[in-house]
Formats: structure tokens, C-alpha cells, sequence
């Protein structure tokens, strides 16, 4: 289910495109697309307890999506896709997760706002608006009990009042029809919210766990079904089974990256990796990688594990990986290493703050 609601999210990117220019790229859209219909036949088929309604919006947008990208309508394909990522709360409130549905609701409904803004649809834009404030407000109490619990999120010390500044700031820019400062105001909120649900991932501050996931150990059989002990992690961290979490290796699907809940499939058309990337999302120093990974903070994505490496030939040099210096996590890096085979930059964007990149060697750089 978390490939379906990446491959909405991909869709999105590719047949909206980046500010300013919003221009689309179709064939990248037409190769998530297919990953889309992949995942979302086999969500369907391993849970044929969906909710129906969101079952019948999601089979609705893919028929939608096959039309208009070949079409090129870029007003059907983009809100199309996001009705994938409309329809994702009920989904995932299937399986019963932590964060509040309403915030899960909150992501779609940022990028809703901005797609409605962006084609002139101001009432429409004004329902997003109220609809974001509405489950915002209903979200607060929940948020505010988090926050002091976790210090292991960047960023969650101040998302209530970025939130809060970006509603106000929308509830300026709505009524006066500027298009530029709404987008704006939705593609940070977006982020917000990706910070908030990594909020309630988050493991409570305190003590490292005795046993099981992220505690102390020796030997492997001080540590859980499933887990191993990874000496090169703290002098001897409980880690996943590398035989139930790849990283780093080829994937078109997260199916393809082993069984635990945390593996993920960075894709080629969906997340720009070549030729797909097994990672693992979410990682702090409970949450810890699999034997092989290091947890880093990436830009404008949640911090995961990629695969450590000490020089380029750790890595996929073939596919157009290099080994890269990356931040580490709050508070002091939960690593074993801060570096992981990624992306070369070709500018700053491609660097996590404040990292910067050396175009003529594609490493980031303090």
C-alpha cells in the first residue's frame, strides 16, 4: 500500500511538474503509471477487504490516468493522481495505523490545493483550504502530546506553528487569487505534513530499548526473531535480518526488498533512482538499518537507510551511483556511517542542507 500511495505521489510530480514552469514529463508518466497498476493489483488481491468506495476511486483514476496521458490532458492526469492520494487515508486506516487519518488526509489535500489554484479553481481551492484547516485543528491536540516525546525527527520542535504559518499565509493568498504564493504555501506544507507523520512513527524519547529492535547486544541471541546483531553499529546494535531487508539493491517493486514493514522501493520513474534502490524508511537510533545500511537524511525525503559505503565502488557505478556524504540524523547520527551510496548532485538541491555539491565531482561537500 505505501508503493500505491508513492506511485499517486509520483504521478503527481511527473504530469504536474516542478514550480515554476509545471511542465510535464509523459513518459515518465506512463512508466509510473504501469508500476502503479502493478501494486495496486496485488494491494487488491492480498486485501480484498479494502473499503470499497476508495477501491472504486482508485480503479477510476487509473482508467483516467490511461486516457489522459496519452492524451497529454495535464488537468485530467494531475488530478487523477491525486485521487490515488485522496483515496490513501481510508486505505491506510485499514491497517490500523499510529497517525491520525485526518493528518494521512492532510498530505493529499496540501497537493489538492495546489492543483485547484494552479487551473483558476478558487472555490475549489477555498473547500481544500477549509478541509486542511478543519483536520488540522482536529489533529492538534494529538500532535502537541507527540512532539515533546520525540526528539529524533528534525523539525517536529517547530511543524505546529510551519503549519500554522502556512494555513494563515493561504488564508491570505485564496481570497486574492495569487496562484504563485498558494503554490508555494502547498508544496511546503507538503513537507510539513511528511514531518509529521514520521512524528508518529517516532519511538518516545528515554532510554534505549532493553531488548528486541535498536538495544544493546553481543551475540544474536540477544536479540529477537527476525533481527540480528550488527557489531559494526554502536559496538553491537539488535538490527534487521539483511535476509528480510535488502538495501541498496535493484527493485521495481517494495516486494522486492524483502519482508520488513520498513523496506521500501525507491523507483526509477517514481523517485528518479536508477534502476530502483531497496531502502528502508523510517530510521532513527531505535529504528535501526539492516547490517550494510547507514540511516542519512536525504533531501525533502524522510531519513532511511542506504547502503554504506566507503568509495564509489561500494556502490552501482553502472546505474550512476556514487558514495556520497549525506547528514545524519538527529541528534548526533545514527549512522554507522554518513556516507551511502546515492545520487550524484549535479547542483545544491541534489545535497541535503547544508550540505553542498562540487559539480565537477557530484559529491556533496560541507
Amino acid at each position: 500500500m505505501r508503493d500505491v500511495e508513492r506511485s499517486g505521489e509520483g504521478l503527481v510530480g511527473s504530469t504536474f511538474g516542478e514550480l515554476p514552469a509545471r511542465t510535464p514529463d509523459w513518459d515518465r508518466a506512463a512508466t509510473v503509471l504501469t508500476i502503479l497498476q502493478e501494486v495496486w493489483g496485488k494491494s487488491k488481491m492480498a486485501c480484498p477487504g479494502l473499503p470499497a468506495p476508495q477501491v472504486k476511486a482508485v480503479d477510476e483514476a487509473i482508467v483516467t490516468l490511461g486516457k489522459a496521458i496519452t492524451a497529454k490532458d495535464q488537468k485530467s492526469a494531475v488530478t487523477a493522481s491525486n485521487a490515488v492520494g485522496l483515496a490513501a487515508p481510508q486505505l491506510f486506516d485499514y491497517f490500523k495505523p499510529d497517525a491520525p487519518i485526518a493528518i494521512v488526509r492532510m498530505d493529499a489535500m496540501y497537493r489538492q490545493l495546489g492543483i485547484d489554484a494552479h487551473f483558476g479553481d478558487w472555490a475549489a481551492t477555498a473547500k481544500d483550504l477549509d478541509s486542511l484547516s478543519t483536520d488540522f485543528a482536529a489533529s492538534k491536540p494529538a500532535i502537541e502530546k507527540r512532539v515533546p516525546t520525540c526528539h529524533r525527527v528534525g523539525g517536529t520542535q517547530t511543524v505546529v506553528g510551519d503549519i500554522d504559518q502556512s494555513l494563515t499565509t493561504m488564508k491570505t493568498s485564496v481570497p486574492a487569487k495569487d496562484t504563485m504564493a498558494t503554490e508555494t504555501e502547498t508544496e511546503a506544507g507538503a513537507l510539513q505534513i511528511d514531518t509529521l507523520e514520521l512524528l508518529f512513527d517516532c519511538p518516545p524519547d528515554g532510554a534505549p530499548p532493553k531488548s528486541g529492535l535498536g538495544a544493546k547486544c553481543k551475540v544474536k541471541a540477544d536479540c529477537g526473531t527476525d533481527e540480528v546483531c550488527d557489531a559494526a553499529n554502536a559496538g553491537g546494535t539488535c538490527a534487521p535480518d539483511p535476509a528480510t531487508a535488502s538495501i541498496g539493491t535493484t527493485c521495481t517493486t517494495t516486494s522486492d526488498c524483502g519482508t520488513d514493514s520498513r523496506s521500501a522501493c525507491l523507483t526509477a520513474a517514481g523517485d528518479k533512482y536508477p534502476g530502483g534502490y531497496c531502502a528502508m524508511e523510517p530510521c532513527n537510533d531505535v529504528q535501526v538499518c539492516a547490517p550494510g545500511g547507514t540511516c542519512v537524511s536525504q533531501p525533502f525525503e524522510t531519513p532511511g537507510c542506504l547502503k554504506a559505503c566507503a568509495a564509489d565502488s561500494d556502490c552501482r557505478v553502472k546505474d550512476g551511483y556514487v558514495c556520497q556524504l549525506f547528514p545524519t540524523t538527529p541528534p548526533s547520527g545514527f549512522g554507522p556511517s554518513d556516507h551511502a551510496c546515492g545520487f550524484a548532485c549535479k547542483d545544491d538541491a541534489g545535497c541535503t542542507s547544508p550540505l553542498k555539491c562540487a559539480a565537477a565531482t557530484g559529491k556533496c561537500t560541507p
